[in-house]
C-alpha cells in the first residue's frame, strides 16, 4: 500500500512539474493574414513590422471609448515603420458600422483585422473572457509580454517599456517617445528615451540649461505627457 502511495505521488509531482514547465515554454502567436485586414486610406502594413502588438478589441466592453482614444495617441508616440499594431476586432456587429465608428467616428488612421469565422482567435485559443488582452511580439511572432487594457496604467507603462527594451536590442534608436517608466531591481524608474524639449505655456521654446535652472529653482513646475518628448513649464510664482 506504502509503494502504490509512493508511486502516486511520484506521478502528481511529475504531472505539476510538466505543467510548470509548459507554462514557461513561450508562445507563437499565429498571425491574420491580410485577407482580413480592414483598410480606409492607410498605406500601413502591421504585418511586415520586425515588432508587433496585438491587442483585442471588444467592442462591447464599457471602456471601449477610451481604449481606442489611448491607443490613437499610442501610435503617434511610436516608430510606426518598425512598431506594427495588430487590432484584432471581435466579430461580433456590422461591419461597415464598425468601419464608420473605427475610421470616422475615432479618426484611427490605421488598419484593423476583423475575421467573422473567428478562426482567429480559434487557432490563438484566445477566449472572451480576455477584453483588452494585449500581447508584444518579437521578430519572430513569439509572444514576450502580455497583459490588460491599455488603459489601465500599469499595462500602459509595461508595454512602452517593453517595446523601448525590444527596439533598442534590436538596434532600432528611440522607437518609443516621451517618459519610460519600468521596474528595475525593485525599483519604479522614469526617463526619457531622447532628451526632452522645454517650451514655455505659450510654446515657446526654451534651452535645456535654462530650464533646468528654473525647474531647480521652482519658479517653474514641469507638466509633461507619457506619450511626449516635450515638457511645459508652467509659471510657480504666480500671485
Amino acid at each position: 500500500m506504502k509503494k502504490l502511495y509512493f508511486i502516486c505521488l511520484i506521478m502528481i509531482v511529475h504531472v505539476e512539474y510538466l505543467t510548470a514547465q509548459e507554462d514557461h515554454l513561450t508562445k507563437t502567436f499565429a498571425l491574420p493574414s491580410n485577407n482580413y485586414k480592414v483598410n480606409d486610406t492607410s498605406t500601413i502594413e502591421p504585418l511586415t513590422k520586425p515588432v508587433k502588438v496585438v491587442s483585442i478589441i471588444d467592442q462591447k466592453s464599457e471602456t471601449f471609448k477610451r481604449e481606442l482614444e489611448v491607443w490613437n495617441a499610442f501610435l503617434g508616440s511610436v516608430d510606426l515603420q518598425n512598431i506594427g499594431f495588430i487590432f484584432l476586432v471581435r466579430p461580433l456587429v456590422d461591419l461597415d458600422r464598425f468601419k464608420k465608428h473605427w475610421f470616422e467616428e475615432m479618426q484611427m488612421n490605421y488598419p484593423f483585422f476583423y475575421d467573422q469565422s473567428n478562426k482567429i482567435f480559434v487557432t490563438n485559443s484566445i477566449s472572451e473572457a480576455k477584453p483588452g488582452h494585449t500581447m508584444v511580439l518579437d521578430k519572430n511572432n513569439e509572444v514576450i509580454e502580455e497583459g490588460g487594457k491599455v488603459i489601465n496604467t500599469d499595462p500602459f507603462n509595461l508595454y512602452r517599456s517593453t517595446l523601448h527594451n525590444l527596439t533598442t536590442e534590436m538596434g532600432i534608436k528611440k522607437a518609443v517617445r516621451g517618459e519610460i517608466t519600468e521596474m528595475k531591481d525593485g525599483v519604479l524608474k522614469t526617463f526619457y528615451n531622447s532628451a526632452p524639449i522645454y517650451v514655455t505655456e505659450d510654446g515657446t521654446l526654451i534651452p535645456s540649461k535654462l530650464a533646468k535652472d528654473y525647474i531647480i529653482s521652482r519658479r517653474f513646475i514641469m507638466q509633461t505627457s507619457p506619450l511626449s518628448d516635450t515638457v511645459r513649464l508652467m509659471n510657480n510664482n504666480r500671485r
